[in-house]
């Protein structure tokens, strides 16, 4: 049944080539980001019924959107929806079933940015040069660097400025001496979210960086 599913997939990706260009529009923004980071996570490997669903829903949504302009737009907003929420789908069962084991998760308390940036606060440094400092003496393991952001504002958004959060401090500590080997990072935006972000402290929980053993 899967592989019957994903070569309707592809016969429907297939049909929709000529339609390629108005996937870029902006209402896809949040569908086109969670698609790419579930296939960073390897659905493509490990969800591959759900990451084919993802796409051709989005697809379809960029189809009626683009040849139908104003015509739907609540059935349109649905389209949007659903093709979000199966992308999201295909993140999490991939991100169960593809990625190494986490060993330990270390907090890195204090880890702040300036407002919608990637450039550290002053008062991060401390934290980081601890850090750097048990990374130094734990010169067994090797660990990814981990950004999150609270749910304000877009997905898509979320997502590059937890990615460029996440590359921030890696870069700190390959400038301090830790080997690039031994160093990966990663955002997850607003999908792994710790406390509720309806609270303002709750928010500021989300928004976090952590250093995940592997």
């Amino acid at each position: 049944m899967k592989r019957i599913f994903l070569l309707a997939a592809c016969t429907a990706m297939t049909a929709c080539t000529g339609h390629i260009a108005s996937t870029q529009i902006s209402e896809l923004d949040e569908a086109r980001a969670m698609i790419q980071q579930a296939k960073d996570a390897g659905a493509e490997k490990c969800a591959p019924a759900l990451q084919a669903k993802a796409v051709v829903k989005m697809y379809h949504a960029a189809h009626e959107i683009t040849d139908e302009v104003g015509s739907h737009p609540d059935e349109n907003a649905e389209l949007l929806a659903d093709a979000l929420a199966t992308a999201k789908k295909a993140y999490v069962k991939a991100k169960k079933g593809c990625a190494k084991p986490v060993l330990e998760v270390i907090r890195l308390e204090g880890v702040f940015f300036e407002t919608n940036s990637a450039k550290l606060t002053v008062a991060s440094m401390a934290v980081l040069d601890n850090a750097v400092k048990t990374l130094q003496k734990r010169a067994d393991i090797n660990v990814e660097v981990a950004a999150h952001t609270d749910s304000k504002g877009k997905a898509a958004y979320n997502l590059g400025l937890s990615n460029r959060r996440a590359t921030s401090v890696m870069n700190y500590f390959l400038g301090h001496g830790i080997k690039a080997a031994r160093l990966t990072s990663q955002g997850y935006g607003e999908t792994q979210p710790r406390a509720d972000n309806s609270t303002v402290e709750g928010r500021a929980k989300n928004r976090r960086v952590s250093l995940r053993v592997k």
